[in-house]
């Protein structure tokens, strides 16, 4: 099985830029959100070829939540298109099944996330009263 472009149908060999030219089926899965790379940010990006992205979204989640959260939209509406360009699919079937995962992970793990943020508000005010206090 030769692994190919899911927009032009090259090897991995064959280019560099994959959509420089995107079918109209590629272009209509890059507008639909990717909820796995917008609810597990710090993971997607990684196996998705965004490292850099994952590594900011990491340093500014206690210090900066707002900018980690600016990265967790840009993934969430630019997740299809990042991982188009930057992984092999074999077709968009297999695209599909993979970011299916994703989402199902991501839609899991959003009790959890939303509780530590619940937990580090609390923590946060906390801190910042007795300081007030004292």
């Amino acid at each position: 099985m030769t692994h190919f472009c899911v927009a032009c149908g090259a090897d991995p060999a064959g280019l560099t830029l994959p959509l420089v030219q995107p079918s109209a089926e590629v272009r209509a899965v890059e507008r639909h959100l990717n909820w796995g790379a917008g609810f597990l940010p710090g993971f997607w990006s990684y196996k998705h070829g965004a490292p850099v992205l994952g590594t900011f979204f990491w340093i500014m989640l206690l210090p900066l939540p707002p900018i980690s959260l600016g990265i967790m939209l840009y993934l969430l509406t630019n997740g299809n298109r990042i991982a188009l360009q930057h992984r092999r699919y074999k077709d968009v079937a297999e695209f599909h099944a993979v970011e299916h995962r994703w989402s199902v992970w991501g839609w899991v793990t959003i009790p959890l996330s939303f509780i530590l943020f619940m937990a580090y508000l609390v923590a946060l005010v906390s801190a910042t009263t007795k300081a007030g206090v004292q």
